[in-house]
């Protein structure tokens, strides 16, 4: 611990300085010994410190979600290189270069965090271990006295910021009600919001699911894991349990503003599965529709068109529909009859659930462009054989 003095020492300073900062600001509204003070100068705390690191949560959510893309990969070179050990982890770091992922930004935040924690930690342990020296004005970490007694003295809702549940050392007392009522309540609180959070990253799509994934097995675990490990708040004191349930809120908030701002979009989708053809859905292509419904090259063959003639004579040669335009759409008339059938094109053709629903899902918002006129085909009516009277096949008169 002496050897990582001289690298803590300062953010102690740092985290002591804004305290009294905050500390000024709102004593002089609320009280200096008001629990209202304690409590916003701890939540604003938080608030200043996740604000600086937003760029880097970003960062590691991009990073989250190119992991999750990256998943089928890893899992074939893992079944690949099963024995070797070594060459899975060249492949591997060869895979993320060529990705240009860095798997390290997935937990630099919460690496970041830790010293800001423990710097908390050393002052609330300062403030709750000090004991008035006959003239002395300052303490350490530059806190003046006036800053600790009121700390000291401040109760939120009945419990001090340094009370604790267990391990209570035996110069502080710590009644059972209010004060570790309120702590074990704060502790539960943890438990519920770090819960929500792992289950909105596997919610969302930033990490990896599915039972043949060993990442997101993993994952599936640590949802239920990590929650537990909010129960070490019961050895806390009851500012950093305070502080560990606000930036839990945060972490909540932030990334369900973040996951609606950067959605999951089917280009990281598809990165998994081989790309996506023009933004559709993971592997698929979605070609664009002609007149018939059919996408032109898709391999399925066209019905034949029934042509409609004169009154009376159907199916003679000559007679003409109406013509589709440039663009390969459809008429007018056949529009509206399409309309009308509950969705069939003019041969008839009813579209797949999956099919004519979502062009005219798309549709409905912005207009996509054009699709490429197809190439003219060749129609062939074939004319069929006028019936010739009885006279004239057997010859008689």
């Amino acid at each position: 611990m002496n050897i990582l003095n001289p690298i803590l020492h300062p953010i102690d300073d740092a985290v002591a300085w804004v305290i009294t900062g905050l500390f000024n600001l709102f004593g002089p509204v609320f009280g200096p010994a008001s629990g209202v003070t304690w409590l916003l100068t701890i939540v604003c705390l938080v608030m200043l410190m996740r604000l600086i690191m937003v760029p880097l949560f970003i960062k590691q959510m991009h990073t989250q979600r190119a992991m999750t893309a990256l998943s089928p990969k890893i899992t074939e070179l893992r079944k690949r290189y099963k024995g070797d050990r070594e060459t899975l982890n060249a492949e591997m770091m060869k895979l993320y270069q060529e990705a240009g992922v860095n798997p390290l930004m997935g937990c630099l935040p919460l690496l970041l965090q830790m010293p800001l924690f423990f710097a908390l930690f050393s002052v609330l342990r300062y403030i709750a271990d000090w004991k008035p020296v006959k003239g002395v004005t300052v303490g350490s970490y530059h806190l003046s006295v006036t800053t600790i007694q009121a700390a000291q003295h401040a109760k939120i809702f009945g419990a001090h910021i340094y009370d604790k549940v267990l391990i209570v050392p035996s110069t502080l007392h710590v009644p059972v009600w209010p004060a570790k009522v309120v702590i074990i309540l704060f502790v539960v609180a943890s438990m519920s919001t770090t819960y929500l959070t792992m289950r909105q990253n596997v919610k969302r799509g930033i990490m990896p699911t599915g039972k043949d994934n060993p990442m997101g097995q993993q994952q599936q675990l640590m949802t239920y894991v990590m929650p537990l490990f909010a129960l070490s708040g019961l050895f806390w004191q009851f500012g950093l349990v305070i502080y560990w349930v606000t930036t839990n809120l945060w972490t909540l908030g932030q990334q369900f503003i973040l996951l609606r701002r950067y959605p999951v979009g089917a280009a990281v989708l598809g990165t998994a599965t081989g790309g996506a053809a023009g933004g559709g859905p993971a592997g698929r292509g979605v070609k664009p529709a002609t007149a018939t419904g059919f996408a032109p090259g898709s391999g399925r063959k066209a019905d034949k068109p029934r042509q409609a003639g004169p009154a009376g004579v159907g199916g003679q040669k000559g007679a003409k529909g109406p013509k589709p335009d440039s663009a390969g759409a459809p008429a007018e008339g056949d529009q509206a009859a399409s309309a009308a059938s509950g969705g069939a094109d003019v041969n008839g053709h009813k579209p797949a659930a999956g099919e004519g629903g979502v062009l005219r899902r798309f549709g409905r918002g912005k207009a996509e462009p054009p699709p490429a006129p197809a190439e003219p085909t060749a129609r062939v009516v074939r004319q069929q054989r006028q019936r010739q009277s009885r006279s004239k096949r057997s010859g008689k008169r």
